[in-house]
């Protein structure tokens, strides 16, 4: 009996070896096959042409005219006579604050002018009596003196009094607070009682209709490429929505500063649009494209293509068949396309599709060639 269970068992493992035998020779044979085989390439060819020179930044939409509306006199918002978005024609009235006090120093100062007329007036008649006295010497020339020092104090006070009269007027008239131009409400802080502080917070703003301006800034190492563009004439722009890439408006750079800000490190900018699109709005952030020209000549290739490596970056080309590696140098990226400098040749397939078994020098068939 244990006899045959110890044949058997030498059998079943005689029989799984040969049985591993072959299926590692097959596995082998696969594999041997399989170098053989050329790979499925997806490929895009290279293209020689002019390469866009742009510089593409955040901003932020602005109105060309704004105005803030602020107090010129503390006071108690008595009445809004406009609602956010109404829209305004230069003049007209938006708030109405409390002109009590200013009315009342108006009656108090036109009190005050009086008495002091009426104290020059009897200066001046008491100076032209000693005048003749004086002359006669009935009277000392310190008495004259004191005379006209009464009455140039008297002028002095009705003079003080006019000027605070006016201060009052001018209190009452801006107590009326009008739209210095014409345009659209925004959106309104107080409210009807609210207590208002001279050159405080602003009440609202008056945004102008028509263009908008983008601003940004420009990066420091961005600056030369940017004054150069300006050496030769005007800079365009191109504005879009961070997701939507499609241009929403065209413009142009009106505004560098003279300065880089301390706080960013950058060059701030504006780009006036040549028309508003009702997509665009005020405070909208945005994307601002400045076109500074063309590199001609240019070998571009797509994003996909690009690889990198510890060496630097290279593609996949296409040549007598076979994948090739092919260093390049990265110059500049723009809507998915990067310009390089390598031994490329126009209308040369690159890979933009790379497979896990792809080596160097394998043998490889174009699925497609497709722009």
């Amino acid at each position: 009996m244990k006899l045959r269970i110890l044949i058997l068992v030498i059998v079943l493992a005689l029989v799984a070896g040969v049985v591993y035998r072959i299926q590692t020779q097959q596995a082998g044979d696969a594999r041997k096959g399989g170098g053989d085989r050329a790979l499925s390439v997806k490929t895009m060819p290279v293209e020689v042409r002019d390469f866009p020179r742009a510089i593409d930044l955040p901003g932020t939409l602005e109105a060309a005219q704004q105005v803030a509306i602020v107090a010129q006199v503390s006071g108690t918002v008595l009445k809004q006579h406009v609602q956010e978005g109404d829209a305004v024609r230069a003049g007209q009235l938006l708030f109405s604050l409390d002109a009590r006090p200013a009315q009342a120093r108006i009656a108090q100062s036109q009190a005050t002018l009086t008495g002091a007329r009426a104290e020059t007036a009897e200066a001046e008649k008491k100076l032209e009596r000693l005048a003749p006295l004086m002359q006669s010497g009935y009277i000392s020339r310190q008495e004259f003196d004191d005379a006209q020092v009464v009455l140039e104090a008297a002028r002095a006070r009705a003079g003080t009094a006019r000027a605070e009269m006016e201060s009052a007027r001018l209190d009452v008239e801006y107590a009326q607070i009008r739209a210095p131009i014409a345009g659209h409400v925004g959106r309104i802080g107080i409210r009807a009682g609210s207590l208002v502080q001279a050159g405080g917070e602003p009440l609202t703003s008056i945004l102008a209709p028509g263009a908008l301006d983008v601003r940004a800034s420009v990066a420091q190492q961005d600056w030369p490429e940017l004054a150069a563009a300006r050496a030769q004439g005007k800079v365009t722009a191109e504005v879009f929505h961070d997701v939507d890439r499609t241009v929403q408006a065209q413009g142009e750079l009106v505004f560098v500063d003279s300065q880089i800000d301390a706080a960013t490190g950058a060059v701030p900018i504006k780009v006036r649009l040549k028309a508003s699109p009702p997509a665009l709005l005020s405070g909208q952030g945005v994307r601002v494209r400045l076109l500074l020209g063309a590199l001609p000549d240019a070998r571009v290739v797509p994003e996909a293509a690009l690889q990198h490596a510890q060496e630097g970056a290279y593609v996949y080309v296409v040549r007598d068949g076979k994948a090739v590696i092919q260093p390049v140098e990265l110059i500049r990226s723009l809507d998915g396309e990067q310009m390089v400098e390598g031994d490329l040749r126009a209308g040369e397939p690159v890979l933009i599709e790379i497979p896990q078994r792809l080596k160097a020098g394998n043998t490889v068939t174009i699925e497609s060639a497709r722009r």
